[in-house]
């Protein structure tokens, strides 16, 4: 394909705030109105199908707009929505880059909808602004931006300039870990592992410096596992 990285993402942004504009949304965005009366797509809620593994429902919205199960919670539909918008702008963006979607391409289609979806329900503008006030407290945002998981607006942050990495520890195991600016393994700092500990013991949030790297935990309410997401700093970046 023939164009960078950043020229990928300058597009999506492109085209995601534009909408964002057009509809003159604040946080928190509601991507459910957002699809359905200034984009035209249908939605419709379901009753769930218990052989329904997920795969089903995506064909299915493929052709018809948003499907929505009943015992979906606000979070899911939100996330559901969002993933039809980025569907609703893929011919457009496609379009823009000289992609033809086909067989061929439905790796990049997924990868480009997953760039997409999160920036609908954190918008880059609004998280800049959002930032300003809040700096860095990832509940403050998450506030903020209440129809997104705290996980995801935690993750927004990596597409900043500031460098830091984002943890995800569930019951003790990372989860995730991801880094903007430099590389990162499985393997919490001293800094990070005190932040688990402490917020496993506490259930409140901790910050901790250590060695070369300061880091903050926070619990993730209403899990059915214990969540613990971290965001860290070296201190030599």
């Amino acid at each position: 394909m023939d164009f960078s990285h950043e020229e990928l993402i300058e597009t999506v942004e492109r085209f995601v705030a534009g909408l964002i504009e057009r509809a003159v949304i604040r946080p928190p965005v509601n991507a459910l109105v957002l699809a359905e009366e200034h984009l035209g797509i249908p939605v419709r809620v379901v009753n769930p199908d218990p052989e329904d593994d997920g795969r089903t429902r995506r064909r299915r919205d493929a052709g018809v707009g948003i499907t929505l199960t009943a015992d979906m919670g606000p979070e899911a539909r939100q996330r559901a929505a969002a993933d039809g918008v980025a569907r609703f702008l893929l011919p457009e963006i496609c379009a823009k880059l000289n992609v033809q979607l086909g067989p061929d391409t439905k790796q990049f289609a997924a990868h480009l909808r997953g760039l997409v979806a999160p920036r609908v329900l954190v918008p880059t503008k609004l998280l800049r602004a959002a930032l300003k006030e809040h700096k860095y407290d990832v509940p403050a945002l998450h506030a903020t931006f209440a129809t997104a998981t705290m996980e995801a607006v935690a993750l927004r942050l990596l597409d900043f300039d500031t460098p830091c990495a984002i943890t995800v520890v569930d019951d003790g195991v990372v989860a995730v870990r991801r880094a903007n600016r430099f590389a990162v393994t499985k393997k919490l700092e001293d800094a990070e592992q005190e932040c688990v500990d402490q917020v496993t013991r506490l259930d409140l949030p901790h910050r901790a410096r250590k060695g070369e790297w300061t880091a903050w935990g926070w619990p993730v309410p209403e899990r059915p596992f214990r969540r613990i997401l971290i965001r860290s700093v070296r201190d030599d970046v």
